[in-house]
């Protein structure tokens, strides 16, 4: 290695770096060596104490901000790493430039937005009494976490060493960090199997790994599609019924737990989603139905005055409890039955039918005035919406309102917004709406806007996505939320307000949530062409996953923790003109069909079929077709056929089972069979009012189809049969009953 050494005066006209250029050099089953390549940037300056310092705050993405020391830039990278062994990094430089009496502007610390920045004062901590170079060292790796069936860590790479006393700069070159996993040692959070299986958070690991195409050669590729796991307490399975049905009808296998079968704590809850997980590893989306006190949500503890109340800690399925990276997309209802009815139809008018228009081409930024230096990127709120709208714009967006406070020129008026100015752009429509800047439970103080607001807007059938970066506008702990009124707002024609509200329950972080709102846009804007996220879920969660990993501190920590989703993280989210989509197959087939052909002009559309809700078998479109294999078709009951894209509305057609007749006589048999009650606690009667000289067959399946209990019997005499279920898990089940003319099909639920 060579070693540079350069004396100057201040360095006013020096570049220095602001790019996150990271390099694979290479990577193999237990070594991988990445580079960090430097970029230059201007400096820019603050005053204090009536001299210049350097405040790389203000034009670096993200820096240290440890209250009182050198705020110095910083770039972090993650890397996949073996299951098994000891994970430990080596450093390699190509030398340093050394700069003398350089002036390095203290960090205030990761100000909370209930602050004014400006009015915060900069301090000179212990550190700058200190002869020695901060932070100390050039990079370190933090312990090993895991996302799902990958195990990775994260390098953070430290370039700039400043010696507070003596005022030298050290700028490091080419720094090389070559990570090395020992299996010979035990290391934390190690992982079995191999299995990377759901092409969600496949694209997740493409975004959060540098060397994530090892994972193609290392592991076994099963594209899946990602189930899902609803829990809501017994009152409200009627009222979310219809969307676990739409959800099995396009392909997502959806399962409704009960709280009777869950627990009604959150370390019950916790307990069973995980046990649902080990047995079920194709989960990716769950969805707490109720409020708080309905579904309760997990605290860390306080902080200060704030209790970290959490939805994200159940989605923290692998890994220590240090480890919280989500393996899971988690969301929720929060409401009474009817505000949870207003929910559900609003998700089908969106994914199933959308309202007409472009809508959903259109977004609205708000941004307060403060933060300039202080902020991500150290752009101050109403910069960070604007480069937001320029990306959108360019992307093919065909409108960004621009509502800032202040004087800002462009598309932003003058003065402050106000909340009519709001409820107009909404009445507009948006399908993405994002804040930056002050808030609290029931504000966003921008505009002073509202859940009165919400409810006083007219925008039925266009629903935005809402990404709030504010405080407690998703504390819904001790009270009503924002982000819940977002979602529970209805009138006399329908559902309105928004598909999905993020907001935090806590006072939120000032710049770490910026880069989350980024990276959502970022991803949405093609700005990585191999990702892209069709979910609402994966669009906030890969986003966090972003932020928690190139800011690696404790407020990026406490942002994932707190920072809570409102609203189903498996809807599909629109971003350009609906368009249709039809699809072509066999209009009636025979009993004992075990395949289907399904033709579609849309690549890549989800055929899904099913039979009363039950999943039989999904594909991909590919070249103009594609043929899903399925069970045989053991009874008459049709076949649905559902067709989904994004940005697409959807396609449902019925295939009829041939080779029985169902005459209107032989129905009414069927409809005289009794089956109660239901719900029922473990024993179930079938009574058959009239006699037939049939023999029929009572089958009882779970949810994927499996038959869990069968019995004959005749039915020449009037009888009621004793079902025994006293064995079976707490859940809903299909009961049918057939003869060899006809069958009845009733989904029940066990509460025992």
């Amino acid at each position: 290695m060579k070693k540079l050494s350069l004396f100057v005066g201040l360095i006013s006209f020096c570049s220095f770096s602001n790019a996150q250029n990271f390099k694979l050099l290479q990577s193999n089953e237990n070594q991988i060596e990445i580079e960090h390549l430097l970029a230059e940037k201007g400096n820019e300056f603050v005053t204090i104490n009536n001299e210049q310092y350097i405040s790389y705050s203000k034009n670096h993405k993200i820096t240290t901000k440890t209250l009182g020391s050198p705020e110095l830039p910083m770039f972090s990278e993650s890397v996949v790493v073996p299951n098994k062994g000891a994970v430990t990094i080596n450093v390699e430089h190509d030398g340093y430039v050394e700069y003398s009496n350089v002036n390095i502007a203290p960090s205030k610390g990761s100000l909370k937005r209930n602050v004014n920045p400006n009015d915060v004062p900069f301090t000179f901590g212990a550190a700058y009494n200190q002869n020695e170079f901060y932070p100390g060292v050039l990079a370190y790796n933090n312990e090993p976490f895991n996302i799902r069936s990958t195990r990775g860590t994260s390098i953070t790479i430290y370039p700039y060493q400043y010696n507070p006393v003596t005022k030298i700069l050290r700028i490091y070159q080419n720094i090389r960090v070559s990570v090395t996993t020992n299996p010979a040692i035990s290391g934390l959070n190690e992982i079995e199997g191999n299995s990377v299986n759901n092409d969600e958070f496949n694209q997740v690991y493409e975004n959060t790994y540098i060397n994530h195409t090892d994972l193609q050669q290392r592991y076994t590729q099963v594209n899946e599609i990602g189930e899902m796991l609803i829990i809501c307490p017994e009152s409200l399975v009627t009222q979310i019924q219809p969307l676990a049905d739409w959800k099995n009808q396009k392909g997502i296998k959806t399962t409704i737990a009960t709280l009777t079968t869950t627990g009604n704590t959150s370390a019950a809850i916790k307990t069973y989603i995980q046990n649902y997980y080990t047995n079920n590893p194709s989960l990716i989306y769950i969805l707490l139905v109720g409020d708080h006190a309905d579904v309760p949500s997990y605290t860390y503890g306080n902080n200060g005055t704030d209790e970290l109340w959490s939805d994200t800690y159940y989605a923290q399925l692998t890994g220590g409890t240090t480890d919280l990276h989500p393996d899971a997309f988690i969301g929720r209802f929060s409401g009474n039955s009817s505000q949870i009815v207003t929910m559900v139809n609003r998700t089908l008018e969106y994914e199933k039918n959308p309202a007409s228009g472009d809508w959903m081409t259109r977004a609205i930024g708000i941004g307060s005035d403060l933060g300039d230096g202080i902020g991500d990127e150290g752009e101050a709120d109403w910069q960070h919406e604007r480069n937001l709208r320029t990306k959108l714009l360019a992307f093919g967006y065909t409108n960004v309102d621009e509502l800032y406070d202040g004087n800002h020129t462009g598309a932003d008026a003058s003065g402050d917004p106000t909340a009519a100015n709001v409820v107009t752009s909404i009445n507009g429509g948006a399908g993405l709406f994002n804040y930056t800047g002050h808030g609290d439970d029931d504000l966003i103080y921008t505009s002073n806007f509202t859940t009165t607001n919400i409810n006083a807007a007219t925008n039925n059938g266009k629903y935005p996505f809402v990404v709030s970066v504010a405080c407690n506008n998703g504390k819904f702990t001790a009270g009503n939320c924002i982000s819940e009124g977002w979602l529970r707002s209805s009138n006399g024609t329908g559902p309105k307000g928004a598909i999905a509200s993020v907001g935090s329950s806590i006072l939120m972080a000032w710049a770490e949530p910026m880069q989350t709102q980024d990276e959502i846009v970022d991803i949405l804007t093609g700005q990585y062409p191999s990702n892209h996220k069709t979910t609402i879920g994966g669009l906030f969660y890969n986003s966090q996953i972003s932020m928690l990993d190139q800011y690696n501190n404790t407020s990026s920590q406490e942002v994932m923790k707190t920072w809570v989703m409102f609203g189903d993280p498996s809807t599909l989210f629109r971003d350009k003109l609906t368009q249709s989509i039809t699809a072509s197959h066999v209009s009636s087939t025979p009993m004992g069909t075990t395949s289907i052909t399904v033709n579609c002009a849309v690549e890549g559309a989800l055929i899904c079929i099913t039979q009363n809700n039950i999943i039989l078998g999904t594909g991909t479109i590919s070249g103009g077709t594609v043929v899903i294999t399925i069970a045989a078709v053991t009874n008459s009951t049709s076949l649905l056929v559902t067709a989904t894209h994004q940005n697409y509305a959807i396609y449902q057609g019925n295939i009829v089972i041939s080779g029985s007749s169902n005459s209107l006589s032989e129905l009414n048999q069927m409809a005289n069979i009794k089956i109660y009650p239901n719900p029922n606690n473990g024993v179930l009667y079938v009574e058959n009012a009239l006699s037939e000289d049939l023999e029929y067959t009572i089958n009882v399946r779970n949810q994927v189809g499996q038959i869990l209990y069968s019995e004959k019997f005749n039915g020449c005499v009037h009888i009621t049969k004793t079902i025994n279920l006293s064995n079976f898990s707490k859940g809903q089940y299909f009961i049918e009953i057939e003869n060899s003319k006809n069958e009845k099909v009733e989904k029940i639920i066990v509460l025992q």
